[in-house]
C-alpha cells in the first residue's frame, strides 16, 4: 500500500485542476490584451479550424476534450461574432467553416498560442512537457 503521503492533499486531481483553470485564465487575459472578443472556448474551437477547417461539431468536441453543449454553445457565439459558419449535414449534424474574419484574426491567434507555449517551457523544459504530456493523454484514454 502506498504511503499516507500519496493521499494528502492536494491530490493530483486538484492540482492538475487548479493549473486548468490557471492556464485558462491566462489565456483570457492574453486574448484581451490583443483586443480579441473571444473566449478561451471559442479560440479552442477556432484553433481546431484552423488545423482543419470544416470539422463536424462532433468532431471538434472530440479534438478539445469538451462536451456537445459547451461546443454548441462556444460555435453559436462564434457564429454570432461572424467567425465561421455553419453548414447543416444531417437534422443532427453541423459541419463548421472558418469564415475570412476568422482568418485575418489567425496570425493573432497563432500568435497567442505560441506565446502561451513559451510560457509553459519557461516553467519547464521540453522533455518534461513531453513526459506530462503522455502521461495525460494515458489517463484520458483510459
Amino acid at each position: 500500500m502506498a504511503d499516507k503521503k500519496t493521499y494528502e492533499l492536494p491530490y493530483i486531481g486538484c492540482l492538475v485542476g487548479t493549473a486548468f483553470q490557471k492556464m485558462i485564465s491566462q489565456l483570457e487575459a492574453a486574448l484581451k490584451q490583443e483586443g480579441l472578443r473571444v473566449s478561451a472556448g471559442e479560440y479552442m474551437i477556432l484553433r481546431s479550424l484552423y488545423f482543419r477547417d470544416g470539422l463536424q461539431q462532433c468532431e471538434i468536441c472530440d479534438m478539445v476534450g469538451k462536451d456537445k453543449a459547451s461546443i454548441c454553445r462556444s460555435v453559436s457565439a462564434l457564429d454570432k461574432k461572424g467567425l465561421i459558419k455553419l453548414e447543416p449535414v444531417s437534422h443532427k449534424c453541423i459541419r463548421v467553416w472558418l469564415t475570412a474574419k476568422a482568418n485575418e484574426i489567425r496570425p493573432l491567434i497563432m500568435k497567442i498560442a505560441y506565446d502561451r507555449h513559451k510560457a509553459l517551457l519557461s516553467l519547464t523544459t521540453e522533455k518534461e512537457i513531453e513526459i506530462f504530456t503522455k502521461i495525460l493523454k494515458s489517463i484520458v484514454s483510459t
